[in-house]
């Protein structure tokens, strides 16, 4: 399993959250602090030509600053992660990294106790980390993440009030702490320390509690670990649709928050299945109106999310539309695929075409047992479905990224 999905996409929430605690860690708003504050929101908000023109005017404004390279490319990292053609913004966000890290260094020459600077350094070298993931680098990615983790530390150090600093470095104890195939491997390599979990999720917690303007960012991180992590789906349901109420334009809080109803209905609640209908129609629909073409998973998930809310509402001919849709669009290595060709051989089975569903069940052990699927399959390879649902399936006890096909 493929840790680097989950990380590119933590690395890119700690880079958003960080920057906007350490311009913000005042209360008194400077005309610098209120534009980065704006183009983050925008960000966010996904209205990215808003966003750059904010970050454009504050380079414009003040060029041997670090802040505007930075949150531009924050925009541009933002916007590659929904979207299929995602790797068209990497040149543009090395190169102003690149220009942030010159301008923060030049800074800390001539103060090396400013804690702003070290605090934009490493972010600036957390994105470097990001970046190094997406092209298959993992210990250099690891490398610029250690970089990362020191400096947010030194922030600490000489400004240890910066409650905000904390997210970085909860973030990281917690996924250290998890210990994934992935950084198991590299944690041998390195001799990294295990991390974490519980100061990792009290660091996230202070923040969530004391920071001055990353407060809901918090309760994002926490949402994406709830729902990915912990697979506490209520409490990841929770906390999307308060990001979502802040951000209405955002896609990735909409489909994270489909992600959390979904879960909540595969556990057994059943006040939700219309909900995995209008949502993911919703969500494609804004897509389109938007000209964005998102990437694969993202895409062909909403179809089998579809398909499996009409499947649960009694409507069959919607279900096997979209899940035949997604069946053929989705890569094999889709974990979702086993339940897809389940459902379709029971609407098979339903309908008497018993030819048809035994090829379906028959696909289902090409995939992962996903909720106990290849038993139920080999079940009905034997006494055809006659309607009647398994009262209780295992659960998924596999951590699912948010990008993982």
């Amino acid at each position: 399993m493929s840790l680097r999905p989950l990380l590119i996409n933590l690395i890119w929430t700690m880079l958003l959250l960080d920057l906007c605690s350490i311009v913000n860690a005042s209360r008194t708003h400077s005309p610098r602090q209120h534009a980065v504050r704006q183009g983050i929101d925008y960000m966010l908000d996904e209205r990215y030509a808003l966003s750059h023109a904010v970050f454009d005017s504050l380079i414009s404004v003040e060029p041997e600053r670090p802040e505007g390279y930075l949150g531009k490319a924050l925009s541009y990292w933002n916007e590659s992660m929904l979207l299929a053609n995602g790797e068209r913004f990497v040149d543009s966000v090395d190169h102003l990294t690149g220009r942030a890290i010159k301008l923060s260094e030049r800074a800390l020459k001539a103060d090396n106790n400013n804690a702003e600077m070290v605090f934009l350094l490493g972010k600036a070298y957390g994105l470097r980390a990001g970046l190094a993931l997406i092209h298959g680098s993992p210990i250099d990615g690891v490398l610029y993440g250690l970089k990362c983790r020191d400096f947010l530390e030194e922030t600490i150090r000489l400004n240890p009030n910066l409650a905000d600093a904390y997210f970085g470095l909860g973030l990281a104890e917690y996924v250290a702490a998890r210990q994934p195939r992935f950084l198991r491997m590299v944690s041998r390599l390195l001799s990294l320390p295990d991390g974490d979990r519980k100061r990792g999720l009290e660091r996230l917690e202070r923040v969530a509690r004391e920071g001055i303007y990353t407060q809901r960012h918090a309760v994002s991180s926490r949402a994406y670990i709830a729902l990915y992590y912990e697979k506490d789906y209520e409490d990841a349901r929770r906390r999307f649709a308060d990001l979502h109420l802040r951000y209405p334009h955002s896609l990735d809080y909409r489909i994270r928050y489909l992600d959390a109803l979904f879960g909540l209905t595969i556990q057994g609640r059943q006040g939700h299945r219309q909900a995995l209908i209008d949502s993911a129609r919703s969500i494609r629909r804004l897509a389109e109106e938007r000209n964005w073409n998102l990437n694969r998973w993202s895409r062909t998930k909403l179809d089998f999310i579809e398909g499996f809310g009409h499947y649960l509402t009694g409507n069959p001919d919607a279900a096997i539309d979209r899940l035949e849709i997604y069946t053929a669009e989705a890569t094999k290595k889709s974990w979702l695929l086993g339940p897809a060709h389940l459902i379709l051989g029971k609407l098979a089975d339903l309908r008497n075409n018993r030819d048809h569903a035994v090829r379906h069940y028959r696909r289902v052990r090409k995939y992962e047992n996903v909720w106990g699927v290849h038993e139920e399959a080999d079940a009905y390879l034997v006494q055809p479905f006659t309607g009647e649902e398994p009262v209780r399936r295992p659960p998924d006890t596999v951590r699912r990224y948010p990008e993982k096909p």
